[in-house]
């Protein structure tokens, strides 16, 4: 119990704190989750050792739940944070980074993998699909708020909103492909995960999400016409089922991420909301609230004696991880995304692909599943590195995309005022 109070008061007071400080964290190269995380250092077994997970139970099923349960109700404000056009309009090019960009950035984080640590092709390829999926919580530290509104143009805050969301769900598929072939044989793997991961975990997870975001919208819009519900906040009711897809995808042995993000799309796009702008303010509130506690916890939780013992090989793979997951595959699906991206947007989106909460838990379910720590202990490393390259990075360079982009639109303006003045 002691534990439990002095991990509440920790958690507590660095979310109000980092939330008094937000407007001065952002003018500064530092980030939420970073500040967050490094509570986490100081307070464990690290630091000043105050906390200790493995005091709490199985270290393994702590992160893992405590991720997805943060996974979901970030997942549910990115849903219903995005705008209606705005699905409309990016569908096609995240569709694209969603498929082929996915792949891309499975295939080279796993040839990193391989290469630098030496390790087998399948434990290569799932260490691979662990750090593919952009993290939708850390993105929304860079994409939300007044600073990123003021300086983000809204097709790139909502492109990279939507992209993250969706590639949880999804990672999923890639996650569970190499689990399978390292437990089973070739053609029982191959089935299995057709089976289960592709056609229930999948396929079924996103029925069940659209059946659950219809339903709860035609049941606030019924509520609302015979006057049964009493506020029209919206916080309450997108919390619910937000938990209640969450519990019903797993207790049917489907995907749970899948079917929370699905739930929260379609309840966006069917329902009638007038407050929308006030709902996403809320709901982003209600993430941190969430997301914050779990960067101190995932910071209690890092092995720096099983990173020492990996040693330079676990750095280079960072760093390798950090330059070529994701870079290469933006530079390379450009021409076809040119039409809805600029070139800025293109860089912006190139490096700003960060490895979060979602990497959490899935290396969390590829210990679980094949008894084998080394997923955390690489998956941890880059998160940590990440977190900290993107918190840095976020400011400086979102200012400086939003400089460039008033300086073409100078560049533009001057150019018609030229070709509209006449010659002397």
């Amino acid at each position: 119990m002691h534990q439990l109070d002095l991990a509440l008061t920790v958690m507590g007071l660095a979310v109000v704190t980092i939330a008094l400080l937000s407007a001065a964290i952002h003018r500064n190269p530092l980030s939420e989750p970073m500040l967050a995380m490094a509570v986490g250092v100081a307070v464990g077994p690290y630091g000043f050792g105050w906390l200790e997970l493995s005091r709490w139970g199985d270290e393994t099923m702590i992160l893992e739940q405590a991720s997805r349960l943060t996974l979901a109700i970030g997942l549910m404000g990115v849903a219903l944070r995005l705008r209606r056009e705005s699905v409309r309009r990016l569908l096609r090019p995240v569709g694209l980074l969603l498929t082929a960009g996915m792949l891309g950035m499975w295939l080279l984080s796993s040839l990193a993998a391989l290469w630098i640590l030496q390790i087998p092709l399948w434990a290569a390829l799932l260490l691979g699909a662990i750090v593919t999926p952009t993290d939708p919580v850390v993105a929304s530290a860079i994409v939300t708020g007044n600073f990123a509104d003021r300086h983000l143009p809204l097709r790139l805050r909502d492109g990279l909103s939507f992209e993250s969301g969706a590639n949880d769900g999804l990672a999923y598929l890639l996650v569970m492909l190499p689990v399978l072939m390292l437990g089973h044989g070739p053609t029982a793997a191959l089935s299995t995960w057709l089976l289960q991961s592709f056609l229930i975990g999948v396929i079924f997870a996103a029925l069940i999400g659209w059946a659950i975001g219809f339903g709860a919208a035609r049941l606030l819009r019924l509520a609302e016409r015979y006057a049964l519900v009493e506020t029209t906040s919206l916080l309450g009711y997108t919390l619910a089922f937000s938990l209640l897809s969450l519990g019903a995808a797993s207790l049917l042995n489907a995907d749970a991420i899948v079917s929370v993000f699905v739930a929260g799309l379609t309840f966006n796009l069917c329902s009638e909301r007038a407050d929308e702008h006030e709902e996403e303010k809320i709901q982003e509130g209600v993430a941190k609230l969430f997301a914050l506690p779990m960067f101190v916890l995932f910071g209690i939780g890092l092995p720096f004696d099983a990173w020492a013992a990996l040693g330079w090989p676990l750095a280079g793979l960072a760093a390798a991880v950090l330059l070529v997951r994701r870079a290469p595959v933006i530079a390379a699906l450009f021409p076809f995304i040119r039409g809805y991206w600029k070139g800025k947007d293109a860089c912006f989106l190139g490096w700003f692909a960060p490895i979060g909460i979602a990497a959490i838990y899935y290396a969390s379910l590829a210990e679980k599943h094949t008894g084998d720590p080394l997923y955390w202990h690489v998956a941890s490393a880059l998160v940590f590195v990440s977190i900290i390259a993107h918190g840095m990075t976020a400011g400086p360079l979102t200012r400086r995309y939003s400089l460039g982009e008033r300086a073409s639109d100078a560049r533009k303006d001057a150019g018609i005022h030229s070709a509209n003045t006449p010659d002397e």
